[in-house]
């Protein structure tokens, strides 16, 4: 009999020692996974409608006064906007310093808004666009892809 209870417990202890290790390898991957700024920011120039539209880049310089993002949160910033406010794709990834992921990540939610609100009244397709865009984090960096092929873009870079 106390042998059965002891093959249960050491059978209980390896199933909850298993899922422990497995969660903690799970939840631990998509924290740890790092996005290369400047290498996903070179794949999505490369890819269209960014290599075929007049873009400037987007310099830290301009978050604050464009984006509404305190660049003190912000280490690296790569990115493409329209040059002319014909077309709204564009993109901006950000390498937001330690502790400050999510106060990065709110305000580029802000600045999305904004610019939905911004298009809501001008160009539909474009609207469509702006309305279909793909916000994510990779570590500690946040991302925007605003494009026909957005979703596209975003496993481009987030392979």
């Amino acid at each position: 009999m106390k042998k059965k209870i002891l093959i249960i417990l050491v059978v209980i202890l390896i199933v909850v020692v298993l899922g422990a290790g497995i969660y903690f390898i799970l939840n631990n991957r998509s924290e740890n996974k790092s996005l290369d700024v400047e290498l996903a920011g070179q794949t999505l120039a490369n890819n269209t409608p960014f290599n075929e539209m007049a873009t400037m880049d987007i310099t830290i310089e301009e978050l604050n006064t464009i984006y509404g993002i305190n660049t003190e949160n912000v280490e690296q910033v790569v990115g493409k906007m329209p040059m002319m406010n014909v077309q709204a794709s564009m993109y901006v990834l950000m390498q937001a310093k330690d502790g400050t992921v999510d106060t990065v990540r709110a305000e580029l939610d802000e600045y999305a808004k904004q610019y939905e609100e911004q298009w809501s009244m001008y160009l539909p397709e474009q609207y469509e666009l702006v309305q279909n865009r793909k916000v994510g984090t990779i570590g500690n960096t946040v991302y925007m892809i605003i494009s026909e092929n957005a979703e596209t873009l975003e496993q481009e870079i987030t392979k």
